[in-house]
């Protein structure tokens, strides 16, 4: 069953229809989550907050084939009022001075935490376009800007991961 027969059934009431839609969508919300804020215990909640607010405004979602990027929006909307929420956690001056070299097993590193090491407007579009999938157009949609401003900034994003790759002395595979 597609999104918009699930949606339409739990708007006549089924229930069990949304949990379809839930089973579909909550481990890649979750993943976007924990792209955008770097916690994954507040990547879980962010995603569940997300999935019953698009419950409560099921009714609002016009074209009902666009739920997934509906949703995402949601959770976008929900990450980043969480991160301008949060505290920055104090940071000694000393601790600023030098940065540690990358060790031979640095190397090795996983692909995540090269993603965190991303400024939010590049996690954010990687997460958007390869974590939920999302079309270029889709994403435009969400974030209330062009298609060509998308597809501008994924590729910057990419090269940036391909610099992080590089200077990890491994070859990115990433391509514009």
């Amino acid at each position: 069953m597609d999104d918009a027969a699930l949606i339409e059934a739990t708007l006549r009431g089924d229930v069990e229809a949304f949990g379809k839609l839930v089973q579909r969508y909550q481990h890649l919300l979750v993943a976007a989550a924990r792209h955008l804020t770097r916690n994954a215990e507040d990547a879980e909640d962010l995603a569940q907050e997300a999935l019953v607010d698009a419950y409560r405004h099921l009714r609002s979602l016009k074209d009902r084939a666009k739920f997934r990027g509906w949703v995402f929006g949601i959770l976008r909307h929900k990450c980043l009022t969480a991160l301008k929420r949060r505290k920055p956690e104090p940071v000694s001056l000393d601790e600023c001075t030098e940065l540690p070299a990358l060790s031979p097993a640095d190397v090795g590193g996983d692909l995540a935490e090269l993603l965190d090491s991303l400024p939010l407007a590049y996690r954010e579009i990687l997460a958007a376009r390869y974590v939920q999938e999302l079309s270029y157009e889709e994403i435009a949609e969400v974030l209330g800007t062009s298609v060509n401003t998308v597809r501008v900034r994924c590729c910057r994003a990419r090269e940036r991961l391909r610099a992080l790759f590089a200077a990890r002395g491994r070859e990115g595979g990433v391509r514009c």
